[in-house]
């Protein structure tokens, strides 16, 4: 787990370091901006609303970044999104966040800050994507102006992280001539034009684009540069060199040209170069150069399979016959995010099922299989983790049915329902190895609400032992049990019942946002447990519970008894 100067984003089981972010203190440094207004203390408090899409992204952390350095610091308010995407204001529910007397759990997703801002950026990272259920990977920004504070449109996505970072009011013409839109179009909400469900298939087209060759980019710039997003006062992620250097190259290539295999070599230059003048500037060990644009080295790989990207999204998201329903949208952007996690996953620079799903979605005669494929991910039953393991080739994948069944859940899967007044223990089933290598990781949830509510608070004990010996002496921030409470909510529940919920974690003085989901059953020395799926920084790993959710239970109510709940299974 990466341990950074603002609210992480991580699932609780896999968080190695937990402890950590709750008792580090430091002194950050900042790094200016281009344009940033200082801010001036107000008498009253100044509300910013809007919505994240990438698809809509809920439980993303919201946050004003005043010094424009890319990662929240401590001083900077921050709020998070709801289930869907609003901040401040939700108009469909009509949900004034901000309003006075509201509780903590609604006043969790107001952004107001009592200091004035004429011109600020608001970034996001973390939370999950509503459209694919997973983890929302790398960061977003707009930059917004006093004028559009408080209107509650400032929508925040690819197409506005694009231009976020350039300095002068001509290069933003100019780049979004090159994209070939407007700046009113920036405001727009491509997934619901209208508040009827219309999409912008043009726009989406772009924004997914955008951010997925961003996404693949920083991911593998940010394996190197891993002092990026580990350090206080350092950038979340590589993505936020990576957006300047699109946008320079959108400018003067244009935006297809951009995309081009030699094209990419010079972007990721270009993003190389900011982040070693990070490391410069905070006296980091730099590795091992990557590459430039005439000795790409390890810019090769990566720049192959993002040149891939826009032609795998203009096959599914077609902007000239368009999108029809929300459900299509669906479907198209969970398969494309089959290939994101592959490239993103990819660890040898040799997984040829990266080219087997090119292959796949360019090819125009696989249009039935495709169309099968789009209709299985748009279900409530769809199942990303699978297909993305699946390799997109051989016999178990030429048919409709086989295709089918390798985006849906496994038969037995049953989604989550009547949560409020249960408890569940999980724990994590790896042990780790002695002598000095013994690992024991569990969490006990006790769900909070009403019979058949969909949403409630929570409390929980909590223990995370890594890297223990054999001897009884427990690793750097490890805890035998702490008590921990936060907020639950059904993702995406339909009738009361959903695949996944989503959960708030207030642990140690520090907000953590994670995910639960249902993952099946597995035997476990014999016995048979589910199978639950948590998020790790940006990645699902599975756990496990011996009795699932049980209808009743109490909340412990101190460390100690946290401990007797939680009793050591490595023997110390």
């Amino acid at each position: 787990m990466r341990i950074r100067n603002r609210i992480i984003p991580v699932g609780l089981p896999g968080a190695r370091n937990i402890l950590l972010s709750g008792l580090v203190v430091t002194v950050l440094s900042a790094c200016g901006g281009t344009g940033q207004d200082d801010g001036q203390v107000s008498a009253v408090q100044q509300q910013f609303g809007g919505r994240v899409i990438d698809g809509y992204l809920a439980r993303t952390t919201v946050f004003l970044d005043s010094n424009n350095n890319g990662t929240r610091d401590a001083w900077e308010s921050f709020a998070f999104t709801d289930n869907d995407g609003y901040y401040s204001y939700n108009p469909v529910t009509e949900t004034d966040y901000c309003a006075e007397g509201v509780s903590a759990q609604l006043a969790q997703y107001c952004l107001s800050t009592p200091v004035y801002y004429a011109d600020v950026v608001i970034r996001v990272d973390g939370g999950y994507d509503v459209l694919t259920g997973e983890p929302f990977l790398g960061q977003m920004s707009r930059r917004v102006t006093a004028i559009d504070a408080d209107g509650g449109n400032n929508i925040v996505s690819p197409l506005t992280s694009l231009v976020t970072s350039v300095e002068s009011e001509q290069q933003r013409k100019d780049v979004l001539q090159s994209l070939g839109i407007t700046d009113a179009e920036l405001s727009v909400d491509y997934l619901d034009t209208d508040g009827s469900g219309n999409i912008d298939a043009e726009l989406l087209n772009k924004a997914l684009t955008i951010h997925k060759v961003v996404t693949v980019l920083g991911d593998r710039l940010t394996d190197t540069y891993t002092e990026i997003g580990d350090n206080f006062g350092t950038p979340n992620d590589a993505t936020s060199a990576v957006y300047p250097a699109l946008a320079d190259a959108v400018q003067h290539l244009g935006f297809d040209a951009a995309l081009l295999e030699n094209s990419l070599h010079q972007i990721l230059d270009a993003a190389e170069t900011e982040l070693q003048a990070v490391y410069d500037r905070r006296d980091f060990t730099l590795p091992p150069d990557m590459g430039n644009e005439f000795q790409p080295g390890d810019f090769t790989r990566v720049a192959e399979i993002v040149s891939d990207i826009a032609p795998v999204v203009n096959a599914l998201i077609d902007p000239e016959n368009g999108v029809t329903t929300s459900e299509d949208v669906a479907g198209k952007t969970r398969a494309l995010e089959s290939l994101v996690i592959k490239a993103v996953n990819e660890n040898s620079n040799s997984d040829s099922s990266i080219a087997n799903v090119v292959d796949f979605f360019t090819d125009a005669g696989n249009e039935p299989l495709i169309g099968a494929l789009v209709d299985s991910l748009s279900a409530d039953t769809a199942d990303l983790g699978s297909l993305s393991k699946n390799d997109f080739s051989g016999t178990d994948f030429d048919s409709i049915l086989e295709v089918s069944q390798s985006a849906s859940v496994p038969a037995g899967v049953e989604p989550f329902e009547n949560i409020a007044g249960t408890t569940l223990r999980i724990s994590d089933s790896n042990l780790g190895t002695a002598p000095n290598a013994l690992d024991d990781s569990e969490i006990e949830f006790y769900f909070g609400g009403e019979a058949g509510e969909i949403e409630g608070s929570f409390n929980a004990c909590i223990k995370v032992i890594t890297d223990a010996s054999s001897d009884g002496t427990l690793g750097d921030n490890n805890s035998r049990g702490e008590v921990a409470s936060g907020y639950w909510s059904m993702f995406g529940a339909v009738d009361g019942k959903s695949y996944s919920v989503l959960v708030t974690v207030n642990f140690l003085g520090t907000t953590y946002q994670s995910i639960i989901k249902a993952a099946g059953t597995k035997l476990i020395d014999g016995v048979s447990h589910q199978s639950i799926g948590f998020d790790n920084d940006g990645k699902l790993e599975t756990w496990h519970s011996l009795n699932g959710f049980t209808v009743g239970g109490t909340a412990a109510t101190s460390n100690a008894e946290c401990e007797a709940r939680l009793p050591s299974r490595i023997g110390i």
